[in-house]
C-alpha cells in the first residue's frame, strides 16, 4: 500500500517511527533518496483542501523556466503555524529545500523547508514533531458547545493488519478474513475516497487530531472538523432510523444521558476507508459515541464503540480527551479536486 494522497495523516502517525525526515512521506510520488534546492518566483498560490499548493518559476542555467508545485499541508495545519492564505503573494521570491517528483513531466516538490526573505517560513521536521501535540486549556466550558482539540490517534485510524514501508500498523482492529481480502486489494492512487472530496467519516475523523466545533441547537448538534471541513448532524429531536438513507457520516441520533450526551449512528454509505486506513465499512457499520464534559469544563471524555460485522470481527472501542479551545476559531476552507489528484500527474 502506497500513503497517498491521506491528507498527511500517515506522515504525521509514522513520524514517531520515522529514522529520517523524509522517512514518513511515501516513495510513489516523490524521489526521497534526492534532495534539491529551487529558488524562484511565486506565480500562484492555491490556498484548498486537501492540500496547499504553491507554484513556482524557477530559471534553469540553460534559460528554460520550470514551474514547480509545492506541495504543503492543509490550510489548518498552516495556520497553526503563522500562515494565512496571503502569507505568500504572487511575485514573491522563495527558497525551497525537498524531494522532487520521480516523474519531472509535472515538476513537483515537497519541501523539507521554506524561506522567504531570510525568514524560514516552513520546516518539515518542526511541524511533524510538534503541531498536533495538545495544547492546555486556559479555562474551562459550561457545555459542550466550543471549539475543542481531538488528539490524533494512530491506532484508530491504522490497521495493524496494514504492512507499511515502514512497519506493520498497530491498530486496535480486529478484522475478518473478507476484511483482509478487501485491504489486499486497496490501491490508494484509486481507492482513495479523498481523491474526490469525500470527507473522512466517523470515528476515524474525531481522531485527526485537529479542532472540532460543536455546535447546540434545540432539534439538532453539528460537529464540524478543520481537518477537512466535514459537518456531522446529531438528530435530537428522533427516536428511529427508520426511512434515513445511506450516507458517508451516516444518520445520527443523539440523546442526553444526564449530562452525557450519547450518539447512535447507523446507515453509513459503503466507504473504501470507513473503518481504518485500507479497510472498508459496510452498511451494516454501527457507531455509538459518548460525549462527556469534565467537572471544570476543560475537556471532553469521547469514547466510542464501533460494530461491522462485515468487516471487524470484533467490536473496537477506545477513550480519549478532547481539550477545550475557547481562543480559537475553526475556518472551513473549500475542497479542490485538481489539488486531491495533483500528485497522479507526477
Amino acid at each position: 500500500m502506497t500513503f497517498r494522497p491521506f491528507l498527511y495523516l500517515i506522515q504525521i502517525s509514522l513520524l514517531c517511527i520515522a529514522t529520517s525526515a523524509n522517512a514518513h512521506h511515501s516513495s510513489s510520488t516523490y524521489n526521497l533518496e534526492e534532495t534539491v534546492l529551487i529558488e524562484g518566483t511565486v506565480t500562484r498560490v492555491q490556498w484548498v483542501n486537501p492540500h496547499v499548493f504553491i507554484y513556482v518559476d524557477q530559471v534553469a542555467e540553460n534559460g528554460q523556466v520550470l514551474n514547480w508545485a509545492v506541495e504543503g499541508v492543509n490550510p489548518a495545519g498552516l495556520r497553526k503555524v503563522g500562515w494565512s492564505r496571503d502569507t505568500l503573494k504572487i511575485g514573491d521570491v522563495i527558497r525551497v529545500t525537498g524531494s522532487p517528483s520521480k516523474s519531472m513531466a509535472s515538476p513537483g516538490i515537497f519541501p523539507e523547508t521554506i524561506f522567504h526573505r531570510g525568514r524560514k517560513l516552513w520546516d518539515e521536521k518542526e511541524f511533524f514533531s510538534g503541531i498536533f501535540q495538545l495544547e492546555e486549556a486556559t479555562s474551562g466550558a459550561t457545555s459542550l458547545a466550543g471549539v475543542w482539540q481531538n488528539p490524533l490517534t494512530p491506532p484508530v485510524i491504522i490497521p495493524r493488519e496494514v504492512d507499511t514501508d515502514f512497519q506493520p500498523g498497530t491498530g486496535l482492529h480486529d478484522v475478518t478474513e473478507y476484511a483482509l481480502e478487501r485491504m489486499k486489494q486497496f490501491d490508494e492512487l484509486t481507492m482513495n475516497p479523498a481523491l474526490n472530496c469525500i470527507e473522512v467519516t466517523a470515528p476515524l475523523i474525531m481522531h485527526f487530531g485537529d479542532n472540532k466545533e460543536i455546535q447546540i441547537q434545540d432539534d439538532q448538534i453539528k460537529i464540524i472538523s478543520e481537518y477537512d471541513g466535514g459537518v456531522r448532524v446529531i438528530h435530537m429531536n428522533r427516536d428511529s432510523h427508520e426511512d434515513a438513507g445511506y450516507s458517508n457520516q451516516g444518520h445520527s441520533i443523539g440523546r442526553w444521558e444526564g449530562s452525557t450526551l450519547v450518539v447512535e449512528t447507523t446507515h453509513f454509505a459503503e466507504n473504501n476507508f470507513g473503518n481504518g486506513f485500507g479497510l472498508p465499512s459496510g452498511p451494516d457499520k454501527h457507531l455509538i459515541e459518548r460525549f462527556t464534559l469534565s467537572d471544570d469544563g476543560r475537556t471532553i471524555s469521547y469514547q466510542f464503540t464501533l460494530t461491522d460485522p462485515l468487516y471487524l470481527a470484533s467490536p473496537m472501542s477506545l477513550e480519549t480527551q478532547w481539550v477545550y479551545q475557547p481562543n480559537y476559531e475553526v475556518v472551513i476552507d473549500e475542497c479542490n479536486l485538481e489539488s486531491a489528484q495533483r500528485f497522479l500527474q507526477n
